[in-house]
């Protein structure tokens, strides 16, 4: 009997603690191709690492994203925030024919509410472009990411994808 009342602790306890989440895992898992509160696709999986300027260690992802109307934009998110002294920006570049034609960036608003969310500041670890529409086989994109001293300016970090539709 002692052995049974044991026994159903043991898988009720593990049952109990298996299922809490530690906070920190919570608050470090991040989806992919955020653009304000919806979700789109990974433009040619896998995630592009962002690699440190000196020591290359991986410090973040850029990513080329879609919806389902072949709008795309670009999404970075880091691992860490930003500390006081650096901001990180993200890229959306443009091509046309293979030709590259402009960047739109975080900062961009290209009107109609559809514009990023601003540049990576202090204590922030992602964000993203305004959206451009792709539809038309002419175009390819190419997401990147750079972050910066805000001090000296110096590159600490970057990151691109291929360019690809």
């Amino acid at each position: 009997m002692i052995r049974k009342v044991i026994a159903t602790l043991g898988v009720v306890s593990a049952a109990l603690l298996g299922g809490v989440v530690p906070a920190s895992a919570q608050t470090q898992a991040a989806p992919h191709c955020q653009w304000g509160n919806t979700y789109g696709t990974i433009v040619k999986p896998p995630v592009e690492s962002v690699f440190a300027v000196v020591g290359g260690a991986r410090v973040g992802s850029v990513e080329l994203c879609r919806d389902s109307s072949y709008n795309y934009w670009g999404f970075a998110i880091y691992d860490t925030p930003m500390t006081a002294s650096q901001y990180a920006q993200v890229l959306l570049q443009i091509y046309r024919d293979g030709d590259w034609i402009k960047d739109v960036s975080c900062d961009t608003d290209l009107g109609n509410g559809n514009k990023g969310n601003g540049y990576i500041a202090p204590n922030q670890t992602r964000c993203w472009t305004p959206k451009v529409g792709g539809v038309s086989g002419h175009y390819t994109f190419r997401a990147r990411t750079d972050k910066y001293s805000s001090h000296t300016g110096a590159l600490l970090a970057s990151g691109r994808t291929v360019v690809t539709r």
